[in-house]
């Protein structure tokens, strides 16, 4: 019989590159050395060497013992007793370690090196988010009385894999210690046992790896259908030789889905659109160190908004994360860390394989899973044949583990649909930012449109858009970069109705639903976090924006009256926002209805009369849902409310990437301007960039769009070629735009013949 216990608890800790190892204090697990100094901002986190250590009491009666961790970042090796055990390289998924002969019966050292240095050959390299440190999930003692059981320590999974099919047909995989017979089991939702498989003697396989393949028919299959019935059935094996026997189960649902170019996502032969939000794992104060309760709450808080697909990015989550997704009907895309930079060290493409492994045969079994995302924003470095063919391998191995669901990559918004990026996967996105990064906030629907145009047998989805929103600043005129609440609501408004025009979108995830650590941040007042959240980094406050999408998606009736944090107004007449999914509002001030409006979603009423110094301001549905504040008319703006930067307001925000090395200053990997002879670069003239109508395209996506923003006429002047270089006018309109883009244009540049 097995035996698992969770061993979070008396463990000693010590920050210590040297291994002097003389400062040891006590902690339990889960654990991240970064709760603190990753979210004040400075980019200066510890990212080092950390150790742990605890006692292992070993019973005389144990045969064999298995520690099995659920994420160590970025990189662990484990000793026990002085002697090394093994190392595992990935900060995100779980592995497993025998440690059956190096153990002695009675007292034992385990210790245990955790390193999230920066140049190890480990993804993530480089991306907008602090990479924690630490023994930051679980850790379990899997411990057996008998050499009989199924295999542990099969890539950090229980070795029980299930493949269902539409006619009722399950497959399951599975892999044997020792053992001599076999069968399974499947369990409906209330526990039912619906059928069973014959028992298979193991002495009649052959096969050295020790797998046991067997197949049984559902009879009467009931589907998961997303949030509509998230049905689950339950594998149990059992392994049995006389009086030893092993147990392992899993849970799995009946579903097929089908994406349309044109049409969009088709859940079990139904059409059913995917609206959703991505969501990073760390929490104020914690960092990653979080447990099942946050994850729970974080759930809560996605389903209330009325979801139905969650991005989890941009790396591996808990796998009670994937349980909670099935649980609660949510389409996942599940993603691999492979970010904003490509290292071309052959240790870190080795790096991509394992993980991408990890990913998809520890979450094998989640109905809820749809697609393997293989990368995100690699378009921001170098596009390279090296490149390519990395991507192209992580895509042949998860078709090849797992033929069933799609590949996706998330590309960055400036990547061309001719790149190389967008023929790997089966589908494709868009992580785009108008209004914010680049464009206007009424761009969305121009870009999906483009973009849709010119891949039309594509089915494209965005994978990411959204805006700040710090809780201090609030205006009347929300503008580009104010950091107010009410800006980033206006951009989730344009944006959402606009991708509810377009079927085609297959999917739509909103950046982000919690605010999260980013070390390296520090704009609109705010160090060390990026704040594009729906939700604040401490969970406890919803934005406005929240309640919008709440109108949007949720079947719960809804009233939400705008501006509870913007209560003091200095002008006698203002504009009330009210967001509701009711068809009728009525606006009450001071106890007199003063106006009713029918529509959908959004509902404003214009030139409200502010007649007192406090005003009642009081909004109301037909079927008496309720939501009012309290008005103070004050002489002027306060200043509490406004954010004010050195720079231009109207300047367009700088790219989370624009001033950040991604390659730690190593000299040998800095970025220059490369010219290909025969094709375009920056240092031709504009007028020989003109005349290739991808040379014209390319300056006005890349710079005069962006430029557009903080200086029109600038930008109008960049419509004509001439004998200039564009080196030479990058000179004059450099201190308007991100470094990057210049580098990013010779990119583009350069793939055109002159």
């Amino acid at each position: 019989m097995r035996k698992i216990d969770r061993w979070n608890k008396n463990w000693e800790f010590c920050k210590d590159k040297e291994r002097m190892m003389n400062e040891w204090s006590s902690v339990s697990l889960p654990h991240t050395w970064n709760n603190l100094d990753g979210q004040d901002g400075g980019n200066d986190y510890y990212q080092g060497i950390a150790w742990y250590r605890k006692s292992l009491y070993k019973e005389a009666d144990w045969k064999e013992v298995y520690i099995r961790f659920g994420a160590v970042s970025k990189k662990a090796e484990v000793w026990c007793n002085g002697d090394f055990v093994g190392s595992h390289e990935g900060g995100f998924s779980a592995f497993t370690l025998d440690l059956t002969d190096f153990l002695n019966t009675g007292v034992n050292e385990i210790l245990v090196k955790a390193d999230n240095s920066s140049e190890l050959p480990i993804y993530p390299m480089f991306a907008d988010f602090t990479f924690f440190g630490g023994i930051y999930r679980d850790v379990e003692l899997i411990v057996f009385d008998s050499p009989l059981h199924f295999d542990v320590n099969r890539f950090g999974t229980d070795a029980i894999f299930i493949t269902p099919d539409k006619s009722g047909k399950v497959m399951i995989d599975t892999y044997v210690n020792q053992g001599t017979e076999i069968c399974a089991e499947v369990l409906d939702a209330a526990g039912k046992c619906v059928t069973r498989s014959e028992i298979t003697k193991l002495d009649q396989l052959h096969d050295s790896a020790k797998v046991v393949r067997l197949n049984v028919q559902v009879p009467n299959v009931k589907k998961w259908r997303g949030i509509i019935d998230p049905y689950l059935y339950e594998v149990r094996l059992y392994l049995s030789q006389s009086d030893a026997q092993d147990t392992i189960s899993a849970n799995f649902g009946f579903r097929d889905y089908t994406i349309s170019p044109s049409d969009g996502f088709f859940l079990n032969d139904e059409h059913y659109p995917l609206r959703g939000v991505c969501r990073h794992q760390d929490r104020e104060g914690m960092g990653w160190a979080i447990t099942d309760k946050e994850h729970i709450e974080d759930m809560a808080l996605i389903k209330e908004i009325g979801a139905n697909t969650i991005r989890l990015a941009h790396y591996q989550q808990a796998p009670f994360v994937y349980d909670l997704c099935d649980l609660n009907g949510m389409i996942v895309w599940a993603e691999l860390p492979f970010i904003s930079s490509y290292d071309e060290r052959e240790e870190a493409d080795a790096n991509l394989i394992s993980q991408m492994r990890e990913l998809i045969l520890q979450n094998y079994n989640h109905p809820s899973i749809c697609f393997w995302g293989i990368a995100n924003e690699v378009g921001i470095g170098k596009e390279s044949p090296k490149l390519y063919q990395i991507l192209k391998e992580l895509n042949a191995l998860t078709k090849k583990l797992d033929p069933s669901r799609k590949t996706v990559i998330a590309n960055v918004g400036m990547t061309e649909t001719s790149s190389e990026l967008f023929k790997i996967t089966d589908l494709t996105a868009y992580n785009e930012y108008k209004g914010w990064y680049v464009g206007s906030m009424d761009d969305h629907g121009i870009f999906c449109d483009e973009k849709h145009l010119e891949i039309p047998d594509t089915p494209l989805a965005i994978s990411e858009y959204g805006a700040e929103a710090i809780l201090s600043w609030h205006s009347e005129t929300p503008k580009l970069k104010d950091y107010t609440e009410e800006y980033q609501a206006l951009v989730h408004e344009k944006a959402e109705l606009a991708f509810e025009e377009r079927p085609y979108l297959w999917a739509t995830w909103l950046w982000n639903m919690f605010d999260f650590a980013a070390d390296a941040r520090d704009e609109g007042g705010c160090r060390g976090r990026n704040n594009k959240g729906l939700v604040t980094f401490d969970r406890k406050i919803k934005k406005q924006a929240f309640y919008f999408y709440k109108a949007c998606w949720s079947k719960d009736p809804l009233i939400y009256l705008c501006g509870k944090r913007f209560t003091k107004r200095s002008t006698n007449t203002i504009s009330i926002k009210v967001y509701s999914n009711q068809s009728q509002v009525e606006l009450w001030v001071n106890g007199v209805c003063k106006q009713s409006l029918e529509g959908r979603i959004i509902f404003e009423f214009t030139e409200v009369q502010l007649p007192t110094k406090y005003n009642e301001i009081r909004v109301c549905t037909p079927n008496g849902l309720v939501d009012s504040l309290i008005i103070e008319k004050v002489d002027d703006i306060p200043e509490e409310y406004i954010y004010i930067e050195k720079k231009h307001l109207a300047k367009g925000v700088e790219q989370w990437f624009a001033n950040i090395d991604p390659n730690n200053g190593k000299d040998n990997l800095i970025r220059e301007i490369i010219v290909n002879d025969g094709y375009l670069s920056v240092n031709d003239s504009m007028e020989e960039i003109y005349s290739c109508p991808e040379g014209y395209k390319a300056v006005q996506d890349l710079i005069a769009e962006p430029l557009r923003i903080e200086n029109p006429s600038m930008a109008d002047r960049m419509s004509t070629g001439g004998k200039m270089t564009f080196s030479g006018i990058w000179n004059h309109i450099r201190k308007h735009l991100p470094e990057d883009l210049y580098f990013m244009l010779n990119e583009r540049l350069n793939k055109i013949q002159k």
